[in-house]
């Protein structure tokens, strides 16, 4: 009677890994289908095979406390023809930073039969995501130098230099620094995007007036319970962190790019609806 107990015991357990283990390994599997880049964007591919005829998606962020959650993105791919391949979905306004809550439903629609639907999620850790603006190194490393003989103006000569340094942030090692910077703490929920800024512009008066932020700050974005905008120039933001260093508006202001880069896991996978191998003649796209 023990001995049985025991196997039964055993069989309940192996059966439970089993049931779960596809689901994860599903998961695991579409993750690898999803770019997130840097600094916004989210984009899906789905290989066409199996008679499927459309690809729908919700995706969460950092909603995994909220009762009655709104999708960040909702979107759907459907086929417009048999010859195509490869059904994708591009937004290029998400924003996702590292250490956000990534949650999804997909749903796979085919020809015949019932949908698949699959829910996941991970959370954007290590270097997930994929820069749009590679810092690739545009200068001749043995330039010849200019001596010209300039009048003592300092006005111009400041002006000069901030024209360089913008040109040396856009095209050599550091094209790479985006003009995104980190507003911390007295997060609030505002849905309407002038309320947004102003509030924000608000807080960044009180925090360092010294700073002209009404035409400083330009776009304003909300991530988990942060927000983030962007000023006129990235020299601009070095000159706010140089501003910020050692204040204490160094705790409430950080650098959007020393923040954590995250990617997906890079393990070998096999998904029988996905295969990077083929051609991708005939992508079905669809921009938000």
């Amino acid at each position: 009677m023990k001995h049985t107990i025991i196997l039964i015991s055993t069989l309940f357990l192996v059966a439970i890994t089993v049931s779960s283990d596809p689901i994860e390994s599903a998961c695991k599997q579409f993750n690898r289908q999803i770019s997130i880049y840097r600094p916004q964007g989210v984009v899906v591919n789905q290989r066409v095979r199996r008679n499927l005829v459309g690809l729908e998606m919700e995706v969460y962020i950092n909603q995994e406390e909220r009762s009655n959650p709104m999708c960040d993105l909702c979107a759907n791919a459907t086929m417009s023809g048999r010859r195509r391949k490869l059904l994708q979905i591009n937004n290029p306004s998400v924003l996702v930073l590292p250490g956000d809550n990534f949650q999804y439903t997909v749903t796979k629609r085919y020809r015949n039969g019932p949908p698949a639907q699959l829910s996941c999620k991970f959370r954007v850790s290590g270097d997930r995501m994929i820069s749009l603006h590679p810092a690739v190194r545009h200068c001749p490393e043995n330039a010849p130098r200019s001596n010209v003989v300039r009048e003592i103006n300092y006005a111009a000569e400041k002006r000069l230099l901030e024209d360089t340094i913008n040109e040396l942030l856009t095209a050599c090692e550091a094209a790479g620094t985006t003009k995104m910077l980190i507003l911390l703490g007295n997060y609030q929920d505002i849905e309407s995007e002038k309320a947004l800024k102003r509030y924000v512009i608000g807080r960044l008066d009180s925090l360092l007036p010294s700073v002209e932020w009404d035409g400083t700050v330009e776009n304003v974005y909300r991530s988990n319970e942060r927000f983030v905008f962007e000023v006129k120039t990235a020299l601009m933001k070095l000159k706010i962190l140089h501003l910020v260093r050692g204040a204490e508006a160094a705790a409430s202001i950080v650098d959007y790019d020393k923040q954590a880069r995250s990617t997906y896991d890079r393990d070998d996978y096999f998904d029988e609806d996905y295969d990077e191998h083929e051609s991708t003649t005939g992508v079905v796209e669809v921009m938000f």
